[in-house]
């Protein structure tokens, strides 16, 4: 264990495509347009889409939290319970000896405006809601399907959340004493507490909260004693419930988080803002602040992007992750590789970027080297950094230049054989290329390359050709390349000549013999972008991301005149900004009238 997070290379794949979760999730109701058609306004921030769970999919989850609703944290991440109230709980869970066997939920996939009031109860607690209905669908699926033992329900919103289900089930419940519950048809095995949300201490004292959070524990403790087999401890977890809560945060494992995710992200608190009228999420660095408060930043670019190049299936919505396909997403890196591409196998490490001029803070993380599949290739693409899109998806080459090679791989006939990797992991698009230069010259960088492309040819024998793309990709190749391997030098998307020297490579590919996904191949290079594909990208993504041009921008800090090494901003497209909410179904239209 490096720290209480766990080892960086563990990661949550998502859901399997036989446990049915992705399908239930992708069937979530039209909030927007029933927030509009109920209370006759934008009831949700809907920008950067909904978050569904964060932590165990698989039924082995004995304690389900369930809270309100999610935040920008939690939208960047895209998983629930991310930042400061998620870090709470996480510690309650850790003090109840609880540190794999949970999933988080909420009463609400999209995040609300302003607080839970009276007009937001017929959607959120009327059992004609297609919200609430919805939601039994999830509470039924993890909790009287799974193994589910323990509900802890956190503020207001999510302990009516736990009546309204229970009173569904034929039981009774109070959402000031849901220890007191008569459960109706629920697993006798099920206990019920609730918790003041964390958040009511925004005004000032945690006193009443500590407090409450102590008389959860004393519940639990009373059930333990009463049945020692009824929520046994974490394996390797020491639990003492007799010992005082404390009233602290706890960082979020790694293994809660899609593969690459930016581990500012369940830091242990909150990492990012909204702005831009909720087109933007600013995330920000261990040595910057909230709203960047005491900061003088310039923005040079609100990314508005265009459609070019976007597509989806039927019935998908751009600010949703894929409705008809919604299994199609990248687990992460095989096991046997996630920890060399992170630089943490012994003999294979990334050198100590910051003191060979790299500025972005460290607390930024390594994550985003690769994108693509590692098994059955015909292609391997080595690639310099292109855009800061690639710290907020994970993956490598996902702004403007990898949606434009997208166009590329679809002209040669690979939607899925291949596999992109970055010289570098880390950013370094404010540098001169002769710092670049000296970062993928050092040995560390060549070695770990050169080990993760000898793996690769291992599992991939058919693998004959590297495409270089950019001129740190083109110094470092040569050195890293198994026996037997050619190099393909691209210049940079664009670079001066870029269209030509695209077209001359799809030239080259053309006389090759290799295993394609698309028959008939143009090996017409055309204009415009493509889409990066939902196979590439963790579950959760949205499908205005890998799209609409560069998404992400670094900012000037004014004080320093240098692009800041602190601050980065997530932009939604502007055209999906301006969309107006989908029609709602018929049948969501006669709750709608009801409610």
């Amino acid at each position: 264990m490096v720290d209480e997070r766990g080892d960086p290379w563990e990661h949550d794949p998502g859901p399997t495509v036989a446990s049915g979760w992705a399908q239930v999730f992708a069937e979530t109701p039209n909030y927007r347009g029933l927030g509009r058609a109920v209370l006759g306004r934008e009831a949700f921030r809907w920008h950067h889409g909904p978050m569904f769970y964060r932590g165990r999919l698989d039924g082995s989850a004995k304690v389900v939290v369930i809270g309100q609703e999610g935040a920008q944290d939690e939208s960047l991440s895209h998983r629930s319970f991310t930042g400061g109230t998620g870090a709470r709980l996480q510690h309650l869970l850790r003090h109840l000896g609880i540190d794999r066997s949970y999933l988080f939920l909420n009463s609400f996939v999209y995040p609300i405006f302003g607080q839970y009031t009276d007009d937001l109860r017929p959607l959120a607690q009327d059992r004609r809601s297609p919200i609430v209905i919805h939601r039994h669908r999830i509470l039924d699926k993890a909790i009287v399907d799974g193994d589910g033992r323990l509900i802890i329900a956190v503020g207001r919103a999510a302990k009516e959340s736990i009546t309204t289900w229970i009173n569904a089930h034929g039981g009774s419940a109070d959402p000031d004493r849901l220890e007191k519950a008569a459960l109706g048809s629920l697993p006798g095995r099920l206990r019920v507490v609730g918790v003041v949300h964390p958040g009511a201490a925004a005004g000032g004292s945690t006193s009443a909260i500590k407090a409450d959070f102590q008389r959860a524990c004393d519940l639990v403790r009373g059930w333990v004693d009463a049945d020692a087999g009824w929520l046994p401890a974490d394996p390797g977890v020491t639990r003492n419930l007799t010992a005082a809560f404390q009233y602290q945060s706890a960082a979020i494992p790694f293994r809660d988080f899609p593969f690459g995710t930016c581990p500012r992200l369940g830091r242990g608190g909150t990492s990012s803002n909204r702005t831009d009228a909720q087109r933007g999420i600013q995330l920000f660095s261990a040595a910057g602040h909230y709203n960047a408060a005491g900061d003088r930043l310039r923005y040079d670019s609100n990314a508005g992007g265009s459609s070019d190049g976007y597509r989806d299936d039927a019935g998908d919505l751009p600010y949703e992750p894929p409705r008809a396909a919604p299994t199609a997403f990248d687990p992460g890196p095989p096991a046997n590789l996630a920890r060399l591409l992170l630089g943490m196998e012994p003999g294979f490490g990334w050198p100590d970027v910051a003191a060979l001029g790299v500025t972005a803070h460290p607390s930024f993380g390594l994550g985003p080297i690769y994108r693509g599949r590692f098994r059955n290739l015909s292609l391997l693409i080595l690639t310099d950094q292109a855009s800061d899109d690639d710290l907020f998806t994970g993956r490598a080459l996902s702004g403007e230049a990898g949606q434009r090679l997208e166009r590329f791989l679809a002209a040669a006939g690979l939607t899925r054989r291949y596999l992109i990797l970055r010289t570098l992991p880390v950013d370094t698009l404010d540098l001169t290329q002769t710092r670049r230069n000296s970062l993928v010259d050092q040995p560390q960088v060549q070695a770990l390359h050169r080990e993760l492309l000898q793996r690769l040819r291992a599992d991939n024998p058919q693998v004959s050709l590297l495409l270089a793309v950019g001129p740190g990709a083109q110094r470092l190749a040569p050195h890293i390349v198994p026996s037997g391997m050619e190099i393909l030098e691209l210049a940079g998307a664009g670079s001066s000549g870029a269209a030509a020297s695209w077209q001359a490579a799809l030239g080259q590919l053309a006389t090759r013999t290799y295993p394609k996904d698309l028959t008939n191949p143009s090996f017409q290079l055309g204009s415009g972008r493509g889409q990066l594909p939902r196979a590439d990208l963790p579950y959760g993504t949205l499908r205005w991301v890998g799209s609409s041009g560069d998404r992400a921008v670094r900012p000037t800090d004014l004080d320093l005149n240098k692009p800041s090494p602190n601050y980065l901003k997530l932009f939604a497209p502007t055209w999906v900004a301006q969309l107006q909410p989908e029609p709602l179904t018929p049948a969501e239209q006669a709750a709608a009238d009801q409610l």
